[in-house]
């Protein structure tokens, strides 16, 4: 991702700038850090980006995987009441308690499935996304502390 602040672009030609007509501007085959087309490469001005997107790379996936098993948590708890109720509607109709039956029951723990599954995804986040994001914020913003002040 890039920046309004970052400087990935040639620097202004040589005074005069444009060039006279005929002339080709200062960047291209020959400038360095540019390919043949005049385009910047992916070098050693931005090697500190390779870091960066492993970083990334593994918050990414970090949150990927909370995010899966959150959800089917609470999915696979709803597609197996649901399931019951189908396949097994003589089950679900039992009597537990008086007018209670196991249907209801499983009912109201679906509730209870989707707040624990709620909660266990702040829970986790905090304990394992919330540091890595905040490493990753804290090298980006060093990073661009340190290309500023090389400009």
């Amino acid at each position: 991702m890039t920046y309004a602040d970052e400087n990935q672009y040639p620097p202004p030609g040589p005074p005069g700038w444009p060039p006279p007509r005929g002339q080709a501007p200062s960047y291209g085959a020959g400038a360095p850090g540019h390919d043949r087309f005049g385009q910047a490469t992916w070098g050693a001005p931005y090697a500190y980006q390779a870091e960066h997107h492993a970083d990334l790379a593994a918050l990414r996936s970090a949150y990927r995987r909370l995010r899966r098993v959150s959800t089917l948590t609470a999915l696979g708890s709803f597609v197996m009441y649901v399931v019951l109720a189908c396949c097994a509607p003589g089950l679900m109709g039992s009597r537990i308690a008086g007018e209670l039956s196991l249907g209801m029951a499983l009912g109201v723990l679906q509730l209870f499935a989707a707040f624990a599954a709620v909660f266990w995804y702040g829970r986790s986040a905090r304990r394992s996304v919330d540091p890595q994001a905040r490493a990753v914020r804290e090298r980006a913003a060093a990073a661009g502390r340190n290309a500023g002040a090389a400009r």
